[in-house]
């Protein structure tokens, strides 16, 4: 025989099947919601992919290595690339090698890695692209030979010297600003200079390894088989328009301004926006052209290993994100940006090349206006440029950078290293 229950009992179930039904309505709910960026996001990189936002997107594709396109081809190219051992600095040194570039200059921090780096994309594109005729490779990637350490000036400088003592390197036609550090602690400061570590290595070193690669940069037009202007191209980050301000009288943390590693992360990546203008108002008129990249939402070892900020409690997180691949991009993705950059004759100088997703997606060329670089002017359709824009510039608060931040930053920057870019 069957209980019947008692009033308390009966009050204490539909209580219970009520909580049960809000806590899945909220289980359901969120679902829901948190589902719809990811919706979003993965039918715009459907889109994306197969050119339906306008024209087609551009990619590297396996049938343009080996020198089998016309328009993605390095021919006549001598490109530098700093951190060139790993991410997408390695993958943008590997694809353009596979694309016929002259040479390929890799900047590691370590002769170890360079050397390994060296050998594997030696090893691919003799693989791919000499398969049957090994006798006639010839490797088309150059490694110094000395370690490219943009924490030590002096160091930077020899390695410099070594470069432009290298036996058939007489122009340089790209330098690629890839390498950098992130989340690191204040202290120690940097030795040689006393600074905030990313600020010295993600701007300093790049402004400084710059000045010394004029010569070489400068030397293009006079080559008969180079291409005939030469390019700085800039890597910054998705941090660059973080809502972080940007303090140029206490840029270096010593009067009293609160750190945070991120904050400082996102200052450093801003300098590095505001160098390229810097580069671009100076060069241009020489004939060198400036651009700014970023590569998105990209799973390099950059990202996974600079969580120090994190509560161990916490620190799962940082293999959440390191996995994920949602709202991310690979190496080889990441790094298209950097390579449309380059091999892109079409792209004017003082554009920033971004994801068509801004986090993720091919590349798409932004032309700054009213000297702002968050405006992210994505090419491909009537519809997506205008709502694009709108969003992410009204999320991100928007980079806008002012005469005086970009002299500002110089003047301190040429105080710091002795040189100048101009």
């Amino acid at each position: 025989m069957v209980r019947k229950l008692t009033p308390r009992e009966l009050r204490q179930r539909r209580a219970t099947i009520k909580f049960a039904k809000i806590f899945l309505s909220l289980t359901v709910g969120f679902w829901f919601l948190s589902s719809v960026p990811y919706i979003v996001i993965r039918a715009g990189s459907y889109l994306d992919n197969r050119g339906l936002l306008g024209e087609a997107p551009w990619t590297v594709k396996s049938k343009d290595i080996c020198g089998h396109s016309l328009e993605k081809n390095a021919e006549g190219r001598v490109i530098v690339v700093t951190g060139a051992n790993s991410g997408i600095g390695y993958e943008a040194a590997k694809t353009l090698a596979l694309l016929n570039a002259d040479k390929v200059v890799l900047g590691c921090r370590g002769k170890e890695k360079c050397a390994y780096s060296k050998a594997m994309i030696d090893a691919e594109r003799q693989s791919l692209c000499f398969k049957g005729f090994e006798k006639d490779f010839e490797s088309n990637v150059i490694d110094p030979g000395l370690n490219l350490d943009l924490g030590d000036l002096e160091g930077v400088e020899k390695w410099a010297t070594a470069l432009s003592s290298t036996e058939g390197i007489t122009y340089v036609s790209d330098l690629v600003l890839n390498a950098g550090i992130m989340s690191t602690p204040l202290e120690p400061r940097n030795e040689g200079t006393g600074l905030e570590n990313q600020l010295h290595t993600n701007h300093v070193a790049h402004f400084y390894l710059t000045s010394l690669m004029l010569p070489l940069l400068e030397s293009v037009s006079a080559v008969e088989d180079a291409v005939k202007s030469s390019k700085v191209v800039t890597i910054a980050s998705l941090a660059a328009q973080s809502p972080f301000s940007f303090d140029l009288s206490d840029i270096n943390f010593t009067k009293g301004r609160s750190f945070a590693s991120l904050t400082a992360y996102s200052q450093s990546k801003r300098a590095n926006l505001l160098f390229a203008q810097h580069v671009h108002d100076s060069l241009n008129p020489k004939g060198i052209k400036s651009l700014a990249a970023h590569p998105g939402y990209t799973r390099t070892s950059l990202f996974h290993n600079n969580w120090h900020f994190l509560p161990k409690q916490l620190e799962f997180i940082k293999d959440l994100a390191a996995e994920n691949t949602l709202f991310s991009m690979s190496s080889f993705d990441g790094s298209m940006m950097t390579v449309r950059a380059i091999l892109d004759e079409n792209i004017p100088s003082g554009s920033y090349v971004t994801p068509m997703l801004y986090a993720v997606g091919t590349p798409v060329v932004s032309k700054p206006k009213n000297a702002k670089w968050y405006n992210l002017g994505y090419e491909r359709g009537e519809v997506m440029y205008p709502f694009m824009e709108n969003t992410w510039s009204w999320i991100w608060g928007g980079f806008g950078y002012s005469k005086e931040d970009v002299e500002g930053l110089n003047v301190w920057t040429e105080g710091i290293t002795g040189v100048s870019v101009k």
